[in-house]
Order: structure tokens, then C-alpha cells, then sequence
């Protein structure tokens, strides 16, 4: 993990420390995707962060004497390094509102004003284990943490709980099987109150009591990923953020020249194609560009984009369209050779066809003269 030299999946430890310096930096850059769910996942490594004054004291007390050297229960700093994973969440929570105005991020950020509260309440619950008001102040803290978080979880994270949902209580669309989701959505809301067992206690130490329900929080982070990213999977999906964008296979701007020469070469395959019909060549106004001359339709068509055969944001195709020109052309570029050999053919035989009914007419209104 720490190894500076480009082996062993370097790219890997580089992605990593980028990503976690971002974190450390939050609310100074854009938050991505990976930013808040590896933050999500430092939230779940709390015990740690609270640890890890611990592993400071023991190396520079030479593992001497750790109980009168090292007593980390009543370090007063070790609360607020177990809350620095809630902290960066409420920062890039309030970077996301700033970005974006949307009022859902300032709940979430209250979801982690709740964590921190019962983080230092834990801590300090610890300092003065005799004290009832701290006991209290811990219970309450504690109670309405792992309730907001657990709804947040099930409902937000997952988007499960739809009410007019096809399966009940859960969503639409489903990755996984149905008995999954109301098999993990329990267990995460039971794993949520795990610190309920530091109360019970039963006859086990302190100590034995955080290890175990590190353990038990560490399972349930692993079981919240698989459907977190399978929510965030559907949600790009239905807001068709699945993919990028896909670069056009052409260049838009280009010499006079090169586009006569591509103009002539179409032209000749269409001969070919179509037993040497000579059609009139239509050029587009891009054969006209000279060298640093904008295109015309560089303002409305951005470089880059795509532009396929399917409507996606009215799921419906562009077959039914009148012509291939005008569809083209409704696209915003220029329609092929191709286009306008269909287009032409598509009006020869509408007209043919009109034409022979119109004989048909002509033959019956004569037939009834006679």
C-alpha cells in the first residue's frame, strides 16, 4: 500500500491516494461518485480511527506499560479522530447543495450531524462511565443516529420502501432476487443498533464488546455496497448517465478537397449500387469551407456527440419519420448521398404508384361510359 514504486498495481494505489486526499480536502473540489462512497466507507472504519492513538502510544512507549502509558479511553482527542469520516461527509454534503441546490443534500448532511453527535457522546461516555447524564446523553444520541441512518439507508441509498412499487416494499426494477432485499434491509437495521450491546454487556469486557461490533459493522458496510451501487447502477440508467458521450466516427471540419474526393467516392458507389443511375450531386455547404473557416454547423451540433437512430428521451424510433432527409437534417447535420438516393427512390415509387391508380381510374370511368 505504501510501496512509491511503479509495480504491483501502482495504478491501483495511485487511484487510492488520489481518491483519499480528495476526501481529506473536501468541499474544495467537486464531489464524484467516488468520493462520498469511499467516504461512506471510512465511516464504517470508525473504531479504526479510534484505535489508532492507541497503535501511536504502543510504538512510542516500546509496548511498555501499556495499561498506566496508554490509557486511550480517556485520550480527549481520540473522539474526534473517529469523527473525521462522518466530518468530510458533512463537508462534501454541503459542496453538493452549493452545486447543485437540491435540498435532499442538507438531509444527508444532517444524517452525519447525528453521527458525529454520537460518536463524541461515545467517547465521552467512556471518559465518565458513572456519570447518568452522560449515559443518557449517549443512549439518545446513539438512538436517533441509528434510526435516521437506518431509514436513510433503506430508503435513499437503496431506493427501496416505494410504496406503488410492483414488489412489495421494494422497487420496479430488481438485480437480485426478491427474498434478498427483505432478507439484508432487517439485518442492516438490526447491525445499526449493534451498540445496543455495549448496554447488555453479557459478561464480556469492553473491549471484546467494540471489537465485536466493529466486526458486526464492518459485514453490514459489505452488504450496504452491493445494493448502494446497484441503486446508483438503475438510478444512471433511468437518467441515461450510463454511458458517455460517443465521440462521432468523422471529423466535422475539413478541406474542400478531401470532401469533394469523399463526395466523388460515394457518388460512384451509388452508381454501382443502383445499375448506374446518374442522380444530381447536392453539395453540402461543409465542400464550400476554406482552410480556418468555421463550419455552419458547428454552433448547433457539438463536436463529439452522438446522435443515433433512437429517441431515448421518447423511447420511440425514427423509422416512422417522413424521409431520411428530413430526419437527418432534423438531427442538425447534412444528409448523406445514401439518404438522398433513398428519399429520391422512397418518391418514384409514390409517384409511380399514384400514377398507375390514376390509370386505373381512368380505365374504369371509360369502361363505365361505354
Amino acid at each position: 500500500m505504501t510501496c512509491p514504486f511503479p509495480i504491483l498495481y501502482f495504478s491501483s494505489r495511485r487511484w487510492l491516494y488520489l481518491s483519499l486526499g480528495r476526501i481529506v480536502l473536501s468541499y474544495f473540489f467537486p464531489v464524484e461518485f467516488r468520493d462520498f462512497f469511499i467516504a461512506d466507507e471510512l465511516n464504517s472504519l470508525s473504531y479504526s480511527f479510534w484505535t489508532f492513538s492507541y497503535f501511536v502510544c504502543a510504538y512510542n512507549f516500546h509496548w511498555n506499560d501499556l495499561q498506566s502509558n496508554c490509557p486511550v479511553k480517556i485520550f480527549w482527542y481520540t473522539p474526534f479522530l473517529a469523527s473525521l469520516p462522518p466530518w468530510w461527509r458533512l463537508l462534501q454534503c454541503i459542496r453538493r447543495y452549493n452545486d447543485s441546490k437540491e435540498k435532499v443534500h442538507l438531509s444527508n448532511g444532517l444524517k452525519y450531524c447525528t453521527s458525529i453527535a454520537a460518536t463524541l457522546a461515545t467517547g465521552y461516555r467512556r471518559m465518565h462511565p458513572h456519570s447518568i447524564a452522560m449515559e443518557m446523553t449517549w443512549v439518545l444520541c446513539s438512538l436517533v443516529n441509528s434510526t435516521y441512518t437506518s431509514f436513510w439507508d433503506v430508503k435513499m441509498d437503496w431506493g427501496l420502501l416505494q410504496p406503488h412499487s410492483s414488489h412489495f416494499l421494494l422497487r420496479d426494477e430488481l438485480v437480485f432476487y426478491r427474498w434478498a432485499y427483505y432478507v439484508a434491509a432487517p439485518i442492516n437495521v438490526l447491525l445499526r443498533f449493534a451498540w445496543s450491546l455495549n448496554s447488555a454487556g453479557f459478561g464480556f469486557k469492553g473491549e471484546r464488546i467494540g471489537f465485536l461490533t466493529a466486526l458486526l459493522e464492518a459485514y453490514r458496510r459489505i452488504q450496504w455496497n452491493f445494493f448502494r451501487l446497484e441503486n446508483e447502477h438503475l438510478n444512471n440508467v433511468g437518467n441515461y448517465r450510463a454511458i458517455k458521450e460517443i465521440p462521432l466516427p468523422f471529423a466535422l471540419q475539413d478541406t474542400s478537397k478531401q470532401l469533394q474526393q469523399q463526395q466523388q467516392q460515394q457518388q460512384q458507389e451509388v452508381d454501382l449500387e443502383e445499375g448506374r443511375i446518374q442522380l444530381p450531386v447536392e453539395v453540402s455547404p461543409a465542400a464550400t469551407l476554406t482552410p480556418g473557416q468555421p463550419h455552419p454547423l458547428s454552433e448547433s451540433t457539438p463536436v463529439g456527440s452522438f446522435y443515433g437512430c433512437r429517441d431515448y428521451e421518447n423511447r420511440h424510433d425514427f423509422d416512422d419519420a417522413p424521409s431520411a432527409a428530413e430526419h437527418v437534417s432534423g438531427l442538425g447535420r447534412q444528409p448523406s448521398m445514401m439518404d438522398i438516393v433513398l428519399d429520391r427512390m422512397k418518391t418514384k415509387t409514390t409517384d409511380s404508384s399514384d400514377s398507375e391508380d390514376d390509370d386505373d381510374d381512368e380505365n374504369e370511368n371509360e369502361t363505365v361510359h361505354e
